[in-house]
């Protein structure tokens, strides 16, 4: 097992990594947004803007969520790319600036969190099943803030269901609690595996 300090420690290909990593995330929320504008019960979508989706506090409530969950990898680039991902789900608002009718908030689905797993680790690394938990488990803490932070509903089962689920508002520790335990049991087995590796590499 590497030292804490050398996790933690954020290297130039890190920086490229989790930047590189991050813009194929909001191209993908983004994207798949616009399926919303061929399915049914479309509805007028709303300017992300005058709604308030960019504010300081949206944004850095989301980042947070999203960077707690990830610091049980004890890996910087990890934890960063936690809080990002929370933040980058909302890409999936732009469409509201095309002033056309469809599906809101795509990206807060399970479809798309197993789309992006898939994508993102086929892109940049198949082995890479961390970077797969965080970007699964994004949507869970992405929910999780927004329920904290109002009363909200979101398309978990779209393109499947389009009905808007609403969500108690205790439930953001349940969608919290849930995306820092499956990172935390991943990272736990992954780390294990590593150091068996790394012991059997070494004899």
């Amino acid at each position: 097992m590497f030292p804490i300090y050398k996790q933690l420690k954020l290297e130039r290909k890190s920086i490229y990594f989790v930047i590189g990593v991050s813009v194929v995330f909001c191209s993908l929320s983004a994207g798949f947004s616009l399926v919303g504008t061929v399915l049914p019960d479309k509805i007028a979508m709303i300017n992300p803007i005058e709604h308030g989706s960019l504010s300081i506090k949206e944004i850095g409530g989301h980042f947070i969520w999203g960077a707690v969950a990830a610091l049980v990898t004890l890996r910087l680039r990890y934890i960063l790319l936690g809080g990002l991902f929370a933040v980058l789900i909302d890409s999936d608002h732009l469409i509201g600036l095309l002033h056309t009718e469809g599906i809101p908030r795509m990206g807060h689905s399970i479809t798309f969190a197993i789309i992006a797993t898939i994508v993102l680790m086929l892109v940049f690394s198949k082995k890479d099943y961390r970077l797969g938990t965080i970007v699964g488990t994004s949507v869970l803490t992405h929910i999780s803030y927004d329920i904290f932070d109002g009363s909200y509903g979101f398309p978990i089962l779209t393109p499947f269901m389009d009905k808007i689920i609403q969500f108690p508002k205790i439930d953001w520790m349940v969608f919290e609690i849930a995306a820092i335990a499956i990172i935390g049991v991943s990272s736990f087995i992954i780390t294990k595996k590593e150091s068996v590796q790394k012991n059997t590499s070494t004899q």
